[in-house]
C-alpha cells in the first residue's frame, strides 16, 4: 500500500563491491557474509525496494529503499546478484561506461543484460571523471556518449545520474539542469528524501565494512542524517579551494 511522500521518506544506500575478505579493487568493499546478512535483514523486515524508474511523484512506499552501487565492478555480478535475487530486493548499478566490457575488474555488457531481471542500470558519465573540471560541451560529450552505449547495449537510456566520487558545485548542477537529460541527481551524502526530490542533489548513504550490524540498521533509519549537514560543508570547502579529483585509482 502506497502513501503520500509526506508520511514516507526514502533512503539510498550504495556500495562499490561485494567480496571475500582480502578481495576486491575499490576502496569501498563489503565482505559477502554481512552483506547477506544486510540484504536478509531487508527482505525480513518488510524494506520496499525500488528502481529509480518506479519513483512517482507523491508517491512512495512505507519503509522504501533503493539499493545501489557504484562503478559496475565485476563483484557486483558474481557476489551481490544471487544474494539479492534469492532475497527479491532490486538493485541499482551506476556505469562508467567506458570501464564495461573493457576492463576484468569490471562487468561486461552480457553481465549487465543477465542481470536486467532484477537489476536497473544508471549513469555515472562515461569516463569516470570529476564533473567539476567539465565545461558544458565537455559534460554534454560525456552524457551523449553515454546514452548512445546504453541504447546500443541495453535498449534504453538512463533516468538517474550519479556524480563520480559524489563531488559536484553549482556549477556542474546548473549544467546538468540545462542540459535536462536526467530526472535524478545523486550526491553521496546523508539524508532521506521526502517531498519533491526530482530537481535536486539527493543523498545516498555509503555502506562500509567497518560499519557494525546496529549502524546499518542506523542508517536505513535516518539515524546518522545529522552527519549530511557535515558532508556538504566538507565539498562546500573543498570546492572553494579548486580541489579537484584528477585520477580514479581502484587497483
Amino acid at each position: 500500500m502506497k502513501n503520500n511522500l509526506s508520511n514516507n521518506s526514502l533512503i539510498i544506500i550504495y556500495y562499490h563491491e561485494v567480496v571475500k575478505k582480502g578481495e576486491g579493487y575499490s576502496y569501498q568493499k563489503i565482505e559477502i557474509d554481512k552483506f547477506y546478512e544486510q540484504m536478509k535483514y531487508l527482505a525480513d523486515n518488510g524494506y520496499v525496494s525500488l528502481f529509480f524508474s518506479e519513483l512517482k511523484k507523491g508517491e512512495i512506499p512505507k519503509k522504501a529503499v533503493i539499493v545501489s552501487f557504484d562503478d559496475g565492478f565485476r563483484s557486483v555480478y558474481d557476489k551481490a546478484y544471487p544474494i539479492m535475487k534469492k532475497f527479491g530486493i532490486k538493485g541499482n548499478v551506476y556505469l562508467p561506461t567506458a570501464f564495461i566490457g573493457q576492463k576484468p575488474q569490471f562487468m561486461n555488457w552480457e553481465m549487465v543484460k543477465e542481470m536486467g531481471d532484477s537489476f536497473e542500470f544508471q549513469a555515472h558519465t562515461h569516463s569516470h571523471g570529476d564533473v567539476r573540471g567539465l565545461d558544458k560541451e565537455e559534460l554534454r560529450a560525456e552524457i551523449y556518449k553515454t546514452d548512445e552505449i546504453f541504447y546500443e547495449k541495453l535498449g534504453y537510456l538512463p533516468k538517474a545520474f550519479c556524480f563520480p566520487f559524489g563531488t559536484f558545485d553549482k556549477k556542474s548542477v546548473k549544467n546538468l539542469h540545462k542540459i535536462g537529460r536526467y530526472e535524478y541527481l545523486l550526491g553521496s551524502f546523508y539524508g532521506s528524501i521526502k517531498g519533491e526530490f526530482s530537481h535536486k542533489v539527493l543523498p545516498r548513504i555509503g555502506i562500509s565494512n567497518d560499519d557494525t550490524f546496529e549502524t546499518f540498521v542506523k542508517k536505513l533509519n535516518g539515524k546518522k542524517n545529522f552527519k549530511g549537514v557535515l558532508q556538504r560543508l566538507r565539498l562546500t570547502l573543498h570546492n572553494l579551494k579548486k580541489d579537484r579529483v584528477t585520477e580514479y585509482i581502484y587497483d
